[in-house]
């Protein structure tokens, strides 16, 4: 499966400065488990705003910089979406998850590359500087939806949407 996971305010906003503006933590907890033991697809910008390599899984970063080299040795380099996504196919038997930013979500999404999205929904209006691109409602249709409330453990209401595609052309 190749599916895109991605946390989306009210207004597209899924990041500023570097930084995703608000913790949400059964939505981490789901993203952790989700990818666990399989392989994610980044941009060079989403890796950089890591604390650390994500445990446990295969890190693919797209990056046009030839010269960006990680601090892992188990991180794999490539210049393009293409690239990544043939290579990520080489990790048989693993899920694949596009996990960010903006421009590779907008890539993925034009390429059709997905068969599934996993769009955690936040309700809130923050301000910020990277967003995810409009989906074409005709092209997706939501499979799954659960609610979460806020708490001491969210910042926010939000609700966690499973999609799956419907037209494959």
């Amino acid at each position: 499966m190749m599916a895109l996971i991605v946390a989306v305010a009210e207004n597209n906003v899924i990041g500023s400065e570097g930084k995703i503006p608000w913790h949400l933590a059964e939505d981490m907890n789901f993203f952790r488990k989700l990818t666990e033991h399989n392989v994610i697809i980044m941009g060079r910008k989403t890796f950089e705003s890591l604390p650390r390599r994500l445990p446990n899984r295969i890190h693919i970063i797209i990056s046009r910089n030839r010269r960006f080299v990680p601090p892992y040795d188990d991180c794999y380099v490539v210049n393009s979406l293409d690239a990544a996504i043939d290579f990520s196919r080489t990790f048989v038997g693993k899920n694949i998850f596009i996990i960010g930013g903006g421009e590779i979500y907008q890539q993925a999404l034009q390429k059709k590359a997905v068969e599934k999205i996993f769009l955690t929904k936040v309700q809130t209006e923050p301000k910020g500087d990277t967003f995810f691109p409009v989906v074409n409602p005709q092209d997706w249709q939501e499979t799954n939806k659960i609610h979460f409330f806020k708490n001491e453990k969210n910042d926010y209401d939000f609700d966690i949407i499973e999609f799956g595609r419907i037209n494959k052309s």
